[in-house]
């Protein structure tokens, strides 16, 4: 049965991502001489990463607690919660496909893509379905990344060594999310599914976020 209730999630969370905007804008345009310089666009674009960080990180640490530990020692995929938190995450990409001006093609299409699989993910019985498991893994490896959206935003404000430095740092702990989520991937997909036309469709879609992943671990590592 659909999760209709975690839509209503969704909805008060981009609520409340679109309000944070402004409090990041407020901060920084009162705080941060090189920020009010900044084109519109960008500016959205430094409130809308900075946001996606300090969500990313909060879900992460909520997450490990309340879902990856009982399912490692229990085996119990907490649907409920799951789809929830699933809600808050979507809401971020969400948020930042109608809010921000100029986002590179690949990013406008990982938002889409990664909308498009949340609410997939509220059809899902976590506990059964082998595919809303792959789905959560590559959830979690994404948001665990979270200093990579840390970086995008303050790299466009200061120009100085902490701020290279963050920048291989956050290269190679995107590189270590995504390739214990694609060696997940691989070995689900060899061993562990059973194929049917779902699972095509979720590898097609995945594809293109696998893609601006990519394309984003070339550029901060480069």
């Amino acid at each position: 049965m659909y999760d209709y209730d975690a839509v209503y999630w969704f909805i008060g969370s981009c609520i409340f991502v679109r309000a944070m905007y402004y409090v990041v804008d407020r901060t920084f345009y009162t705080n941060v001489d090189k920020y009010k310089d900044l084109p519109l666009f960008r500016q959205m674009y430094i409130q809308k990463n900075i946001v996606k960080s300090i969500y990313l990180a909060i879900l992460t640490v909520y997450a490990t607690f309340k879902i990856i530990i009982p399912i490692y020692k229990n085996g119990i995929w907490n649907t409920y919660t799951i789809h929830r938190l699933a809600a808050l995450y979507g809401s971020n990409d969400f948020v930042g496909l109608v809010s921000v001006d100029k986002l590179p093609k690949t990013t406008r299409i990982h938002h889409i893509v990664s909308t498009i699989l949340v609410f997939t993910a509220l059809s899902l019985d976590f506990q059964e379905s082998d595919i809303g498991q792959a789905m959560l893994v590559y959830t979690m490896a994404s948001a665990a990344a979270y200093v990579v959206n840390f970086h995008l935003a303050i790299r466009l404000l200061f120009q100085n060594s902490n701020v290279e430095r963050m920048r291989y740092t956050a290269g190679a702990i995107y590189m270590i999310c995504c390739g214990c989520s694609w060696s997940w991937h691989l070995y689900w997909a060899f061993s562990r599914a059973h194929f049917n036309i779902y699972h095509l469709m979720y590898f097609l879609l995945l594809g293109a976020i696998v893609r601006d992943d990519i394309i984003l671990m070339q550029w901060l590592s480069s």
